[in-house]
């Protein structure tokens, strides 16, 4: 048989169709029924529990504890299946929107993606990503004290989450049935007139199910088909040794949440509360400190406070000049990521002059001064 650079080309493609046939059959697995019951958790759990829970499990029905014992061997599988979909936060997305079956579709849409020649050519195809909503940014204050030392502190935002009863599908229990007006399809055909007496057939997303091809079957009773519920969400925000005004701290995909979107990012941007003795520059400390004009001639030794509590001592047994600027090494800030290293302390000296002398002191003042 002859073959002409056409018919390879075909072949090429049937064959690549059938692989991909293949691929999609083997991946295909039966359902399980709900992920969460299988580990043991509510839809609440948190990314620990989910791997606590499946640590306990994994163990209690490992086949090397229960050999021979199918039940055990299908419960195992049961378990690292749910922990596979829940430790994921993009499947454990699509799992609470749509449970398994939204699991398969973008399973397919990623191997229709991955095995399409044109796709990868063309750049086409559904590759199984979602819109991703907007970040949540906010001034967080911070002192001084808690920039030296470090620190954890709690913050609480409310944010809408999907609906934990209806899986943010707007159906009482997640219970949904094929929209009746686009057929499951997600899109109508509509007629649009572009002109006088010149009509167009255009395909539009449906108005009734808003694209998603499935309807409730009755209402959710929680959110009221709404899909989303406001929650009060406490974030452990961890200020490390060193951090800086203006740094910012990010909390992955804690925004707010709304179906068929990646959630944003909650960050916080730290702002310094201004403190009473020290200024900071970059990672050294300032700070002003008034001597009396015996102190300056005479020399002095004075103690404070340091942001952690320690006593610091400054000394000088010289002659200090108004202005004077005195450097302590490694009394300043901590350097961040290596908090072992630390600037320093430089400290201003302000002489307080007396406002008058008695005719005695002036006498006595021109012995010690002739000059």
């Amino acid at each position: 048989m002859h073959f002409n650079r056409w018919n390879l080309l075909l072949l090429g493609c049937v064959l690549l169709v059938c692989l991909a046939a293949l691929h999609t059959t083997e991946g295909a697995g039966e359902k399980r029924g709900d992920l969460y019951k299988i580990l043991g958790l509510t839809r609440d759990a948190t990314d620990g529990d989910i791997k606590k829970a499946f640590r306990k499990l994994s163990m209690k029905y490992h086949p090397d504890k229960n050999k021979g014992n199918e039940e055990a061997h299908k419960k195992f599988l049961d378990v690292n299946y749910a922990h596979e979909v829940l430790s994921d936060s993009d499947k454990r997305s699509i799992y609470d929107l749509d449970g398994e079956e939204g699991l398969e579709a973008h399973r397919k849409g990623a191997q229709q993606h991955h095995h399409d020649p044109f796709a990868a050519m063309f750049g086409g195809g559904h590759h199984g990503g979602k819109r991703r909503g907007p970040d949540f940014r906010i001034n967080f204050d911070v002192t001084l004290e808690e920039l030296y030392n470090g620190g954890q502190k709690n913050f609480g935002i409310k944010r809408k989450v999907l609906c934990k009863s209806c899986r943010g599908s707007g159906a009482k229990g997640g219970d949904t049935k094929v929209c009746t007006a686009c057929k499951g399809q997600g899109q109508v055909l509509k007629m649009q007139q572009l002109g006088p007496g010149f009509n167009v057939q255009m395909q539009t997303t449906c108005d009734k199910c808003g694209g998603r091809g499935k309807i409730a079957k009755s209402v959710c009773p929680v959110c009221g088909g709404q899909r989303t519920q406001l929650e009060e969400k406490m974030l452990d925000v961890v200020i490390e040794r060193g951090m800086t005004d203006g740094q910012e701290i990010t909390f992955e995909k804690a925004s707010e949440q709304s179906p068929d979107t990646t959630p944003g990012d909650v960050i916080l941007t730290l702002k310094q509360i201004p403190h009473s003795r020290f200024k900071r520059i970059g990672n050294d400390l300032h700070m002003d400190h008034t001597i009396t004009l015996k102190q300056a001639l005479l020399g002095f030794k004075i103690n404070f406070n340091h942001l952690d509590g320690r006593r610091v001592t400054v000394e000088q047994t010289t002659v200090t000049p108004p202005e004077y600027v005195k450097k302590i090494v490694g009394e300043g800030m901590p350097h961040h990521n290596f908090p072992s290293d630390r600037g320093d302390l430089y400290v201003k000296f302000t002489v307080k002059f007396p406002t008058s002398f008695t005719a005695a002191q002036q006498e006595e003042i021109k012995k010690l001064l002739p000059q």
